[in-house]
């Protein structure tokens, strides 16, 4: 499994979107830390618990700025956020039944860990140039 690192590859070019990205990267690099050190199944779920609460919180918020902007593509982006939202709570249920199995610590890599750079790579600075050519201005 790998860490993230944050670089300006992954910046939006939105000051606060930017900063909870780097936030959900903290946690994500958590979610990792905790699989890795094979302490058991509890500090997974409760870092991955963790991790679901505040991707809510990101994607309310990140939906909230598209909302005011009058973003057109807010549907769309809404339905990968949701996709988002029902994998990783999968991967808590699945935590919780069968523990830090391979399977499962591949399945946070790539739902968790390579969505997120994509998304944010595809998706989020697709929103980023939207409030940057309208002069959007986008504060926390």
């Amino acid at each position: 499994m790998q860490k993230i690192q944050w670089d300006d590859s992954l910046s939006v070019g939105v000051d606060a979107i930017d900063e909870q990205h780097k936030r959900w990267i903290e946690h994500y690099n958590s979610v990792v830390g905790a699989i890795l050190s094979h302490g058991g199944t509890a500090p997974v779920v409760t870092t991955l618990s963790f991790l679901l609460d505040y991707t809510d919180y990101h994607f309310t918020t990140e939906e909230g700025y598209m909302t005011e902007a009058g973003y057109p593509r807010l549907e769309e982006h809404k339905g990968k956020h949701a996709e988002l939202r029902e994998a990783v709570s999968h991967l808590v249920e699945d935590f919780e039944e069968e523990g830090p199995t391979p399977a499962l610590e591949d399945a946070v890599e790539t739902l968790l860990g390579r969505w997120l750079v994509a998304h944010i790579k595809a998706v989020d600075q697709r929103f980023g140039a939207y409030c940057v050519q309208r002069d959007i201005d986008v504060t926390a």
